[in-house]
């Protein structure tokens, strides 16, 4: 009779043993659960709260942008300018709107019409971009737009992609990066992948 009720304490133990076991891989798991979940939060809370009209083409990524309102192709100054930057986006809009006519392949201002964005001399990786006189049969003004990557690469060389600078100045209350043509193997995601919404320049 001992040993049956040795045996019957022997086989609880082992049964209290493995629902532990059980539960503590339950917890295991919830935990790394969470911690995903967390993971894609925090990715999409990096997303830009844009407050612009359209027509738009802003960076997926808010980056380092402290007021949240993303980045944007932009003319350096203030009113025209050739040069181009990245800069935050503004809400008022203005020289910041550009828009990508799909059937020339131009990305052209919306503040400046007939105005579009140049690679004067052709594609050169670290090339600074320009805002000229729009020429849709120059392959100097063409881009394809790759969709699934997001990224502007010149028409005829698909090593290159337009770029933001990795690190940004103070532009007076808003903020500036570098915008420049980069190698599409060697660039993070986050500084080439770009969102378009709405199409054409805006009408009063």
């Amino acid at each position: 009779m001992k040993e049956s009720n040795g045996l019957l304490w022997g086989m609880k133990k082992v049964c209290i043993l493995v629902l532990l076991l059980l539960s503590a891989g339950c917890s295991t798991n919830e935990k790394e659960a969470i911690a995903t979940e967390d993971d894609l939060d925090d990715n999409a809370l990096n997303a830009p709260v844009i407050q612009t009209p359209e027509p738009l083409i802003y960076l997926a990524d808010n980056l380092d942008e402290q007021d949240k309102l993303g980045w944007f192709i932009d003319t350096q100054g203030i009113g025209f300018n050739e040069t181009l930057h990245a800069h935050s986006c503004k809400p008022t809009g203005g020289d910041v709107q550009f828009y990508y006519n799909e059937e020339t392949r131009q990305i052209c201002s919306a503040e400046y019409l007939d105005f579009c964005i140049q690679m004067t001399g052709g594609p050169v990786e670290g090339m600074t971009l320009s805002l000229v006189a729009s020429d849709s049969d120059s392959p100097e003004q063409q881009f394809n737009y790759d969709m699934d990557s997001g990224e502007f690469r010149p028409v005829g060389d698909d090593a290159l992609c337009l770029a933001v600078g990795s690190t940004s100045a103070a532009a007076g209350i808003y903020m500036s990066r570098s915008l420049s043509l980069a190698a599409v193997t060697t660039t993070d995601e986050i500084l080439k992948k770009w969102v378009i919404a709405g199409s054409g320049p805006t009408t009063d």
